[in-house]
């Protein structure tokens, strides 16, 4: 009988340190997520912003080329090569195009650039005309890239 109690009393006891043990543990683990999120929140402070670059480029072509025919066949040419998550990372946009120069200026983000390069590169054909696209520089300004963009040497 005493035994039988002595052992009821230690199971009563060890069930105690338990729950103690199970409920410090749920506060270290509230304590831990506070934490992380914070860290977590610090991380995102200070991840960079996405910078912009501009690649101007030039078009050789005998005849008259639009814009929007032009955005519409690098954005399928980036598809095709790097499927839809490529396309809306680099997110190409055309910011200036001369028709009469053939010359102008897209807009990706610094981390996608050479994505968009490699695309304007396979480009051979807009709407059965043939042409061939060359970049000719990347810069960190739209400043610059104008001047670029006007500015090109005739070979």
């Amino acid at each position: 009988m005493i035994l039988a109690l002595a052992s009821l009393i230690m199971i009563i006891f060890l069930l105690k340190q338990l729950f103690l043990i199970k409920k410090s543990l749920n506060e270290y683990a509230d304590l831990l997520r506070i934490v992380l999120r914070k860290k977590y929140s610090e991380a995102l402070k200070k991840m960079k912003k996405l910078r912009r670059r501009y690649i101007v480029f030039s078009i050789i072509s005998g005849e008259k080329i639009d814009k929007k025919e032009l955005e519409e066949t690098l954005r399928e040419h980036l598809e095709r090569l790097y499927g839809i998550i490529g396309l809306m990372r680099s997110d190409p946009q055309i910011v200036y195009y001369d028709p009469l120069l053939k010359r102008g200026v897209i807009r990706v983000r610094h981390v996608e650039k050479r994505l968009v390069i490699a695309a304007l590169s396979t480009i051979r054909e807009i709407n059965g005309k043939k042409v061939l696209i060359i970049p000719v520089k990347t810069t960190g300004t739209i400043k610059k890239a104008k001047k670029y963009m006007y500015y090109i040497k005739q070979g």
